[in-house]
């Protein structure tokens, strides 16, 4: 072989691996920065890659979001060395689709079948979880809304180390099996009969009312 036609060769394979379309074959994420090994044709694996997990930054932000074996990608070489490839997340195909081909959404679906989903058409941001949701913050949460409906199967708890403060414009409404205050006894209303006088009790609450 040539000289002329080693240089033209090794041209030819540097450009061919340049961008390379494959699937993971195996993460490790022992490394760190966590890397891939890539399958890019039959039987041909490249070596331990680096992958763009979202965005890495010293002062600003930092995200991550792992791949995952059999997960499309891209290799991007630079000078067309495998070796020297970083690894480019995420090419649907058959058997991974998007979780949604809609022109006005946005959509991330987990595995466990979680869902954030915010359509801009609607302006509606739906958030479906199959577990747990926890939110922690080391001072206020403040939610402001039109109005607001909580369903719970189980029940409602609510825990504060200082006051509680509900305010409305309107009446507040409390309707269960029995509504307990401190563990108090029942509440007298104005239903209730004196049992000396047979008549129903004058004094009696005019701003706070209980079913009896």
């Amino acid at each position: 072989m040539s000289d002329l036609d080693y240089i033209v060769r090794d041209l030819q394979r540097r450009l061919a691996n340049m961008i390379r379309r494959g699937k993971v074959h195996s993460v490790d994420f022992s490394q760190t920065p966590p890397r891939v090994r890539v399958e890019y044709a039959a039987g041909a694996v490249t070596g331990w890659l680096p992958f763009v997990g979202s965005r890495q930054s010293v002062d600003s932000k930092s995200t991550w979001e792992p791949l995952a074996v059999g997960e499309g990608v891209m290799i991007f070489s630079e000078s067309g060395e495998l070796s020297m490839g970083v690894v480019m997340p995420s090419v649907p195909d058959a058997t991974n689709v998007p979780p949604s081909i809609s022109p006005n959404e946005h959509v991330t679906k987990y595995s466990d079948g979680t869902m954030v989903k915010y359509d801009r058409a609607a302006g509606k941001l739906t958030v479906d979880v199959v577990s747990d949701v926890e939110l922690i913050a080391a001072n206020k949460v403040s939610v402001q809304c039109g109005s607001a409906d909580v369903n719970a199967s189980a029940g409602v708890s609510v825990n504060a180390g200082g006051d509680v403060s509900v305010s409305a414009g309107g009446d507040v409404l409390a309707d269960g099996s029995s509504i307990k205050l401190n563990g108090g006894a029942g509440v007298v209303t104005g239903a209730c009969i004196c049992p000396f006088t047979g008549s129903p009790h004058s004094d009696k609450s005019s701003t706070v009312f209980a079913g009896k």
